[in-house]
């Protein structure tokens, strides 16, 4: 039976924990179906499951996390060392406080627990609409937004898609900028990824 690949990101100081973790979470997804493969760096962008330390939690990775959540459902969990013990700093609290939660004096029952609980939310979240409430047929874009979509779906550029719609590189450049600003989105690359997570591009190739 064909198992499928999931990316896995642990980042913990702690070798001991790390190692421990590594191996059951590893026999948990084996359970389960899943093929799990690690990585340490939290800005791997195929990751789905990912686990940090509390201490190694920077403002740039915090950042990075909220902005992929707001595209698509991840499982994120902040490792401390027990209850009420090494709290997060209050200029992150805000920012983490939709991240589940482990304890390294937890029991490996009750953390896969937790990581169960949480895999099984974010596979009804894929079933729902895109956190960001848009989505192809979304009501928010006109329709010459989502014709541009699809132009750009298909990697033409905005020059190009300029002279298929016979209008202005500026006015293709203002409607994205449009779009973008409807998807909560800073930059162009935060566009490209949410076409192909959105299914758009396979749609073009199986049309």
């Amino acid at each position: 039976m064909k198992k499928n690949n999931v990316t896995v990101v642990i980042n913990d100081p702690n070798r001991f924990y790390f190692e421990g973790l590594k191996s059951s979470v590893y026999e948990n997804f084996l359970k389960q179906g899943f093929n799990a493969n690690y990585t340490e760096s939290a800005f791997n962008s195929r990751a789905k499951i990912i686990f940090l330390a509390e201490e190694s939690l920077s403002l740039a990775n915090i950042h990075y996390l909220n902005r992929r959540m707001s595209m698509r459902p991840l499982c994120i969990f902040i490792i401390k060392n027990a209850p009420g013990k090494g709290d997060t700093p209050d200029i992150k609290t805000d920012s983490i406080h939709h991240y589940a939660v482990i304890y390294r004096n937890q029991s490996v029952e009750s953390i896969l627990a937790v990581v169960n609980a949480q895999m099984e939310q974010m596979n009804n979240f894929r079933t729902m609409p895109s956190p960001l409430g848009v989505n192809r047929s979304n009501n928010n874009l006109t329709r010459r937004e989502t014709e541009i979509l699809r132009y750009l779906a298909r990697g033409i550029t905005n020059g190009g898609v300029a002279r298929f719609l016979n209008i202005s590189e500026k006015t293709v450049s203002a409607h994205k900028r449009n779009i973008m600003s409807k998807l909560n989105m800073v930059r162009p690359a935060e566009l490209s990824y949410w076409l192909i997570q959105e299914g758009w591009c396979e749609s073009l190739r199986s049309s």
